[in-house]
């Protein structure tokens, strides 16, 4: 679909931005790329983390208070599910504007929860310092510790339901937000994100993965505005279970020529070699789109963000799930 609004032939690809990260290139030059086929990302290999201190500077997802426990009725039937909540720095977004929302520290310590069935922890993120998750006193809740600032927090979970009930909700409780979250709505959606007064929120993104035929996984880091229209962003992206797979980056803004907003970027494993290349479109704080390489875009991806000044105080943020062929959404 991108490829028809485009009207970009493959033969045309250039490597505008290879050899070069992007998270040193200006609003102007970014504008120019977004009239590039996959703005102006090839397949070539990189240096690891695209050279770039600002992309290995996202943080990693730890180990550190993973949990695994078993449902406590495991004949039944179940359902499965993968999500990443992550919370703290998520004003709605405002990245068609010049201006920006200043980031505030919050304590978010409360419990996520389900009604039956059971709840792995397979990573955090930026839990440190005081940040904690409690010793598991029941398979289906979480209890956690969490001080938000310089960077957003949150859980990488897998979920199982027991039962046949309809939608599973998932509880999330905590002093500066309490709502349920409706994993079936999130996982046929891009993500969402929950707003509080202020500039909090908490951003969810989750799929159904009961068949675990093929798979996918997370992708989060910063999504950085420049001016109006025009930003980066950089990424560290996981399987399923939070095991590291390697970097993106990429660019984004409104294309005049276009009258669209597109956000173009590149994936690479650990060692810098290619992984994929992807496009989409963003709007209003979803992003949407496919990816693979520079003939075939099978796979896909769709996300939740908040666009802000790469300033040192956590703004800017970004959360999205990435599929392979076989598991488009």
């Amino acid at each position: 679909m991108l490829r028809a609004i485009l009207g970009i032939s493959i033969a045309s690809l250039v490597a505008a931005c290879a050899g070069e990260s992007a998270q040193t290139l200006d609003a102007d030059e970014i504008q120019k790329n977004l009239d590039e086929s996959f703005g102006g990302y090839g397949s070539s290999a990189e240096q690891p983390n695209f050279g770039s201190d600002a992309v290995l500077a996202v943080p990693d997802l730890q180990t550190q208070f993973a949990s695994h426990e078993a449902a406590p009725d495991s004949s039944m039937p179940a359902r499965s599910y993968r999500v990443a909540l992550l919370w703290g720095h998520f004003p709605a977004a405002d990245d068609d504007s010049d201006g920006d929302t200043d980031a505030t520290p919050a304590t978010w310590s409360g419990d996520v929860s389900i009604d039956q069935g059971s709840i792995d922890v397979d990573r955090t993120l930026s839990f440190d310092g005081t940040d904690s998750v409690a010793t598991r006193a029941s398979p289906t809740s979480v209890s956690f510790v969490s001080e938000t600032l310089p960077f957003v927090d949150g859980l990488l979970l897998h979920v199982t339901v027991t039962g046949e009930g309809p939608s599973p909700t998932l509880h999330f409780d905590t002093g500066v937000l309490s709502t349920d979250v409706h994993l079936d709505v999130v996982a046929e959606s891009a993500g969402m994100i929950f707003h509080t007064s202020g500039d909090q929120g908490l951003a969810v993104v989750a799929w159904n993965d009961t068949a675990g035929a093929c798979g996918g996984g997370v992708a989060y880091g910063r999504w950085v505005k420049l001016r109006a229209g025009a930003g980066t962003l950089r990424a560290r992206f996981v399987g399923a279970d939070g095991t590291d797979r390697g970097f993106a980056e990429g660019i984004w803004g409104h294309a005049p020529v276009h009258d669209a907003d597109f956000v173009f970027g590149k994936m690479i494993d650990t060692e810098g070699k290619f992984t994929a290349l992807f496009e989409g479109l963003y709007d209003q704080g979803t992003l949407h789109g496919t990816m693979g390489d520079a003939v075939s875009q099978n796979g896909s991806f769709a996300g939740v963000y908040a666009d802000g000044f790469d300033a040192p105080d956590g703004r800017g943020a970004f959360v999205a799930k990435w599929m392979p062929p076989c598991s488009a959404l």
